[in-house]
């Protein structure tokens, strides 16, 4: 092997580890938006899940008043 093949050789394989590395910052920012998008929907739904806990205890303290008249 010449050194001009050695070079092409460093060349190209630089090349690759460019676009690899591009690729996984894409990926990596694909990631961080799934997760953030994951993270808000967890919070919705931890939100709705507590107003649903309150308005069920609220419902059985009025069953249990209403038990309690009769």
């Amino acid at each position: 092997m010449d050194m001009d093949e050695v070079i092409m050789n460093l060349e190209e394989r630089i090349q690759f580890l460019v676009k690899q590395c591009e690729q996984l910052q894409y990926t990596n920012s694909k990631l961080k938006q799934n997760q953030a998008e994951l993270t808000r929907e967890r919070d919705s739904l931890l939100t709705k899940q507590k107003i649903a806990i309150s308005q069920i205890e609220s419902m059985v303290s009025r069953l249990k008043s209403i038990e309690n008249l009769q």
